[in-house]
């Protein structure tokens, strides 16, 4: 069987981790938005801290059209990016090519499937966990598996896909309904995320310290109902979701701790948010969830006082 071609859209944390793990057993580049960032990348190892040591080479390039056709364009940047990301990646589709996203939060699905088209959009999430600790140097803290939506039509593309990520250690599972695990991740995210950063800790904290467990429980059941009001039934008790996240990944420093830290917009919107908007269109209130938003919103804005900068 060929190798199966992937292009990774985003050379952030999780892009890079994906990168370096499918190095092996697929053809691999990560596609940047900025040249200078392809350009280290490019001139160096990506090197993956963990349980074990692991350093790839992986292409990498600001230009489309250096990688030519693909089978599959993974989007892994931030929520916020994914229309521009997926405009960027669209070039790259070959005549069965498939873009695959398994971003943080909700709508990123719908914005891939506006740039080209539902019939070439696979939603996913990963349960993997990783932050940067310097360029090209991952730290990989968190392991969970890999759920991609399958339909009848993009079966054998996506089995390609699998045979890939098996080997790499990254676990996919081949779902027909991806909703359930798509807002099991959203759960764990928006209670773990908005904490990690407002207090400065890893996710093994948000479970350690009592007070940081009775939110993160309040906000783990107000996603719930917010699920269940949609007719989504989440795979598992949503409190015992956070604590097995935070369990698996509790070294981990989530991504919304290391963009506040570097003063970066976060993906609030899209976890945070998403949820409160969801919860008012069909009359669930969030008080908690609702509250930890415009903190994080707060947060943001108030870059700028502490004479940071607000940027991506």
């Amino acid at each position: 069987m060929p190798r199966v071609r992937v292009a990774i859209v985003g050379p952030g944390a999780m892009g890079c981790l994906f990168a370096a793990l499918l190095a092996p057993h697929a053809d691999v580049a990560l596609l940047a938005r900025r040249p200078a960032a392809a350009a280290a990348l490019a001139a160096g190892f990506v090197v993956i801290e963990g349980d074990r040591t692991i350093a790839a080479r992986v292409p990498a390039t600001a230009d489309p059209a250096a990688i030519g056709h693909v089978d599959v364009a993974l989007v892994m940047t931030k929520a916020y990016d994914t229309s521009a990301a997926a405009e960027r990646a669209a070039p790259l589709l070959g005549p069965d090519g498939l873009m695959v996203t398994v971003q943080n939060g909700l709508g990123n699905a719908e914005a891939v499937a506006a740039v080209v088209g539902p019939e070439r959009t696979v939603p996913g999430v990963t349960h993997q966990g990783a932050h940067v600790v310097a360029p090209g140097r991952i730290v990989h803290a968190g392991f969970g598996p890999t759920y991609l939506g399958v339909r009848p039509e993009t079966r054998a593309r996506l089995d390609a896909l699998a045979a890939a990520l098996d080997p790499a250690g990254l676990r996919p599972q081949l779902v027909e309904d991806v909703q359930p695990y798509v807002w099991a991740k959203l759960l764990v995210n928006a209670a773990i995320n908005p904490l990690t950063a407002i207090l400065g800790v890893s996710n093994g904290a948000v479970v350690d310290l009592p007070a940081a467990a009775e939110l993160a429980a309040r906000v783990a059941g107000e996603v719930a109902a917010v699920a269940a009001a949609q007719g989504i039934t989440l795979p598992g008790d949503p409190v015992a979701l956070v604590r097995a996240a935070c369990a698996a990944s509790a070294q981990n420093r989530s991504s919304m701790l290391h963009d506040v830290e570097l003063r970066r917009p976060t993906e609030i919107d899209a976890i945070a948010g998403a949820v409160a908007r969801a919860g008012r269109a069909a009359g669930v209130a969030t008080p908690t969830v609702e509250v930890l938003w415009l903190a994080m919103r707060a947060r943001e804005e108030a870059y700028a006082i502490a004479g940071g900068h607000f940027g991506s």
